[in-house]
């Protein structure tokens, strides 16, 4: 069964600690390929903004699970005029040792996933749109990563309201 989902849910869950952590002990990189790259200068003039499209989804199977990320950086003028694009796509594919709960496929595709990924597209992006005659483009760094996957939270029988645990040592 093939399950095609954008990366990005409507409503945001983020898997225990412990499932996630299963989920990324039995997933292997299996390649990191440059899947498409285009662009066209559309109209002359110097780019004086760029504004970038980002988008991920992935397929899953049985035993993989494709990423794929979309790059594109509209080049334009002052007055909003567009001079032209440049776009790539990068796929991250991976295997999996078991099947994995869509929260945590999504997790690992929205965190390392896109990390390791984003190089890719910034090279790409840049080079190409370099060769458009757009010198300096560049693909802005990822800076928002989600919390960790939180723990389970870990109950004591009779304690006090501000009892502190530490819930990350293992037992």
């Amino acid at each position: 069964m093939m399950d095609s989902t954008a990366a990005t849910s409507p409503e945001t869950f983020e898997p225990d600690a412990a499932t996630y952590n299963a989920f990324i002990a039995g997933l292997e990189l299996v390649d990191i390929e440059l899947v498409k790259v285009g662009g066209e200068r559309v109209a002359t003039g110097v780019a004086t903004q760029t504004r970038f499209d980002l988008a991920a989804s992935y397929l899953q199977d049985e035993a993989t699970i494709r990423y794929r990320y979309d790059a594109t950086a509209r080049l334009m003028n002052e007055a909003d005029t567009d001079l032209g694009h440049a776009a790539v796509s990068v796929m991250v594919t991976t295997r999996i040792a078991a099947a994995a709960e869509a929260i945590c496929v999504e997790r690992f595709g929205g965190t390392s996933g896109a990390l390791m990924a984003h190089p890719y597209l910034r090279e790409a992006i840049a080079s190409t749109a370099q060769r458009l005659g757009f010198p300096g483009v560049l693909l802005p760094m990822i800076k928002y990563q989600p919390d960790a996957p939180t723990s389970p939270a870990v109950e004591i029988p009779d304690a006090a309201d501000d009892t502190q645990v530490d819930a990350s040592s293992e037992e």
